[in-house]
């Protein structure tokens, strides 16, 4: 269990708050956890890279239940497409199913050079795998509003960052405007964001979409 997992399974519990399900997909999980052992079902599936029967990247996603939850935190930043992702999710869904699902900015472990986002001074960042790149993240100028969000813009000034939407759009590779009118994902979105450790910032955008 890393330092933040007690926080961020927290904040998880809180914006879902339903914790019987009929059926959950776990992805990003290749087995129980703290997290996945709160949520109450008959059916829990889990999918990893590590279980060998997904792969974030590749598409169509080859699973044959629809599920009322499907959970995928930690590890959505993997994704090179966030709106594909989504998509495919929702296709898993049965009809009043939702999604539970995170992207994180910054990092407090693996450079001594701090990162708001996965590319900076030439440098992909990676993790686990050095194959298992860091791609993604979400926005929406809404974030802004968050107290979470503008503590965060905060604690990064002291690392050189005055722009945070700025430092987002250069550093990361590819970022899912959820203002963009053409989207074909759900508005109806729910959205918390946890903000942690002022001296080595981290922010989870943890959001809840329907089908």
């Amino acid at each position: 269990m890393g330092k933040s997992d007690p926080y961020i399974n927290e904040a998880y519990k809180k914006v879902i708050q339903q914790k019987k399900w009929k059926s959950i997909g776990f992805f990003g999980f290749p087995e129980s956890s703290p997290l996945t052992d709160w949520f109450d079902s008959p059916i829990k599936d889990f999918y990893d890279l590590k279980n060998k029967n997904w792969n974030i990247n590749i598409y169509p996603y080859k699973v044959d239940r629809k599920y009322d939850l499907i959970v995928c935190t930690r590890v959505a930043y993997f994704c090179k497409d966030p709106e594909k992702l989504i998509n495919s999710f929702k296709e898993l869904l049965s009809d009043e199913g939702k999604i539970l699902i995170d992207w994180g900015l910054g990092d407090h472990w693996r450079f001594d050079n701090y990162k708001i986002g996965w590319v900076k001074d030439e440098e992909h960042e990676w993790a686990y795998e050095k194959n298992n790149y860091l791609w993604s993240t979400v926005w929406s100028d809404n974030f802004q509003k968050h107290i979470n969000f503008r503590l965060f813009q905060e604690w990064i000034k002291k690392k050189g960052y005055s722009d945070l939407k700025s430092a987002v759009f250069k550093e990361v590779p590819k970022v899912l405007n959820l203002d963009n009118t053409n989207l074909q994902i759900s508005k109806n979105i729910l959205c918390d964001i946890v903000t942690l450790w002022e001296d080595s910032p981290q922010m989870y955008i943890i959001l809840v979409l329907t089908k």
